[in-house]
């Protein structure tokens, strides 16, 4: 018994030791400065060690309205780390004998359905949690973004794509699919996918900053304003996008989160998800490759769980996940070997968040943490590069007299198989084409650009303007197709039909 209090005392007292070692000082004077060299308006992080949040930081300003720093209960859209209370939110119920992991979804969702009818017969509840349902990263997106469908709608509709990849083949990062899951937890529970989290998950940790409805976090007074390049943007509703990407939350609550993955699922004494569930998610489902980047960080493995990417770093395997909307980029880690975890929270787009996880894994082990600001404010500057050569390469196919039939034959209403209908108006002779299931977003006016093609500029901050192509032959209007070129939505796939 007095050898157990001796070593039990020895871990106290070598952890204690280790926190006051840590150049707590110095890297909060680095989050700063890499708020200022990377021109963000705010940024909120948060580190726990060994169940104690260690570190709690906020520079910057919130809003326009609000200039003052944020603090832990600053909201921020958190996006894709969503996806990490989906997945266990499915676990909770295969516990209870609701869900199987090798169930097909169709058991439980009989209108669900792929373009290939075997996927469709054959794809299970944990294929649709870590990417290998044949789709390609992002396919169809444009269904939940800034849209009027419902969930099930945008599901539905993504049933005429065809896959890109072999089924189980290779990783195709799927929001959709991760929407599936928020249906299947529906229909096994009997309540929502909001509900259920909220219920099962925030109630019980305490997470009373976090909420899945947009109308809750855009009133509230202490959140975190989208920005694009610094310029503060409108706040787009989500709530469509439900399991994938709909919750918002503070760096106090993910704290809680975190913590309860450490914790190996027990708050309180309850045990709300078992140690079986956290290494069934936590274990490598979908291999990844590994790139340049990784091999200078010694990272030789890297894959997806159910919920979370993985890879080893330092020696020790890693669970993270990042999250991205207009306007905000978020990122979680942790470290079980370490019994370590990070959030970061930002209100702008960068690549500060993922640069943050590898300094704040560095300095909780006493290694060189300020190596990462260069070499990521290089990936930005040459990333600039890259998009100001594209803009002037793209600026070259302007035509100063292109060919164009009259105005009003343009007009019309047209339709993408998969995506809906837009129309083409003329008012005080402009044309004007909106994307009608997103008109907030996808509405604008069309300039002649070259034969047949005009430039649409639309009200969305995130995206550059489009190239609308129509298809004419004999001067008859027959269709037109969108360039818009971008990492994240896939304009470029939908042709719309003259009705």
């Amino acid at each position: 018994m007095l050898r157990q209090i001796t070593a039990a005392l020895f871990l106290f007292l070598f952890s204690a030791f280790a926190h006051a070692q840590l150049d707590t000082t110095g890297f909060v004077s680095f989050i700063e400065k890499a708020q200022n060299d990377f021109d963000l308006p705010s940024i909120s992080m948060a580190v726990v060690k060994d169940g104690k949040v260690i570190l709690s930081e906020g520079f910057g300003s919130k809003s326009n309205e609000d200039q003052s720093a944020p603090d832990a209960e600053t909201m921020y859209a958190i996006a894709s780390l969503s996806k990490a209370f989906t997945a266990a939110s499915v676990a909770m119920l295969v516990e209870e004998g609701k869900l199987g992991w090798k169930d097909p979804v169709v058991k439980h969702l009989p209108w669900f359905k792929l373009q290939d009818e075997y996927v469709t017969e054959h794809i299970t509840v944990e294929d649709i949690l870590c990417h290998r349902s044949g789709l390609l990263t992002f396919d169809g997106d444009l269904l939940w973004y800034g849209s009027n469908y419902s969930r099930k709608e945008a599901i539905e509709r993504l049933s005429v794509r065809p896959l890109t990849h072999g089924f189980r083949e290779s990783f195709g990062y799927q929001n959709l699919m991760f929407m599936t899951a928020g249906e299947l937890i529906e229909v096994t529970s009997g309540t929502t996918w909001d509900d259920f989290v909220k219920t099962r998950i925030l109630e019980p940790l305490e997470m009373n900053r976090t909420t899945s409805d947009f109308e809750v976090f855009s009133k509230d007074k202490n959140i975190a304003k989208p920005n694009i390049d610094g310029e503060e943007i409108f706040m787009l509703s989500y709530n469509n996008s439900g399991a994938t990407a709909a919750l918002n939350s503070c760096t106090a609550d993910m704290v809680k989160w975190l913590n309860f993955w450490l914790d190996g699922g027990i708050v309180n004494g309850d045990t709300l998800l078992s140690e079986a569930s956290i290494r069934k998610i936590w274990s490598l489902h979908t291999p990844l490759g590994t790139g340049k980047f990784d091999k200078t960080n010694d990272t030789n493995f890297k894959g997806y769980g159910l919920g979370w990417f993985l890879m080893d770093y330092d020696g020790k395997k890693i669970a993270h996940h990042g999250g991205g909307l207009p306007g905000y980029i978020t990122k979680v880690a942790v470290s079980e070997t370490d019994d370590l975890a990070v959030v970061i929270l930002t209100n702008d787009m960068s690549s500060v968040p993922s640069m943050m996880m590898y300094a704040t894994l560095d300095w909780a082990n006493g290694n060189d943490y300020e190596k990462w600001a260069p070499q990521f404010l290089e990936f930005k500057e040459k990333g600039k590069e890259r998009q100001e050569k594209d803009k002037l390469e793209r600026l070259k196919g302007k035509v100063k007299s292109p060919k164009m039939l009259p105005k009003e034959d343009y007009v019309g209403v047209y339709e993408d198989e998969m995506y809906g209908e837009a129309t083409v108006m003329l008012e005080d002779g402009k044309l004007i084409l909106s994307l009608n299931p997103a008109k907030e977003l996808f509405s604008g006016y069309l300039t002649p650009w070259d034969d047949h093609v005009y430039r649409f500029d639309h009200n969305d901050p995130f995206l550059t303007y489009g190239l609308i192509r129509f298809d004419v032959k004999l001067d008859k209007i027959n269709a037109f197709t969108i360039d818009l070129p971008n990492g994240d939505f896939h304009f470029d796939k939908l042709n719309f039909v003259r009705k």
